[in-house]
């Protein structure tokens, strides 16, 4: 039997079409090899420039107090010691350095056993109470500050109980003394007689 090729089938045509397909598929996996090569190796060049992002935090800035004025400030001043007239020496020691005579109230604690001088006052009045201490301290030996706080429902923004020597009173002790007595004493008189 012999072979029928068709008028128009030609063998090493069709070879030749296969061959250049393959070659055609090989070529183009060729290429994407290569291109993917090439564009790896220029990413691995290109520096990387990262840039810091600097996030500007903002903190909220402390609530300016208000400022407290002197002449305002209601005081009550004890006397811790019961040395006469010693709450009075505070009164014009605060007048002195701008409080009000007005706002200042003077009392007698009721027992005169304190030893140091003590300033308690409302929150946020601590520019106050420094200021109260540095007026104190030429005066009064210790000055302290209590760390409690008075009641918002106090008619007080700061109480200041002095402290020191506790003063004690004189008081007259019976004593025996000797007065001179005057009594008669015997006399005699001479008289002559003619």
């Amino acid at each position: 039997m012999e072979e029928t090729i068709a008028p128009y089938q030609n063998p090493q045509f069709k070879k030749s079409k296969v061959n250049g397909t393959v070659w055609v598929v090989l070529f183009a996996i060729a290429v994407i090899l290569i291109g993917g090569f090439v564009l790896s190796r220029q990413q691995k060049k290109a520096p990387e420039t990262k840039k810091d992002v600097v996030v500007e935090k903002k903190e909220p800035s402390p609530t300016a107090k208000p400022k407290i004025e002197k002449s305002s400030v209601k005081i009550q001043v004890v006397n811790g010691t019961g040395t006469p007239g010693q709450a009075g020496i505070v009164v014009k020691a605060l007048e002195g350095t701008g409080y009000s005579a007005d706002n200042i109230k003077t009392a007698n604690a009721e027992k005169f056993t304190t030893l140091t001088t003590t300033i308690t006052a409302r929150t946020d009045f601590e520019e106050i109470v420094n200021n109260i201490k540095d007026v104190l301290k030429p005066t009064f030996e210790e000055v302290t500050v209590d760390s409690s706080n008075l009641n918002s429902d106090s008619e007080f923004d700061i109480v200041i109980v002095t402290g020191g020597k506790l003063f004690e009173t004189v008081t007259a002790t019976p004593s025996a003394t000797i007065t001179p007595s005057s009594s008669p004493s015997p006399t005699v008189s001479i008289t002559s007689t003619p």
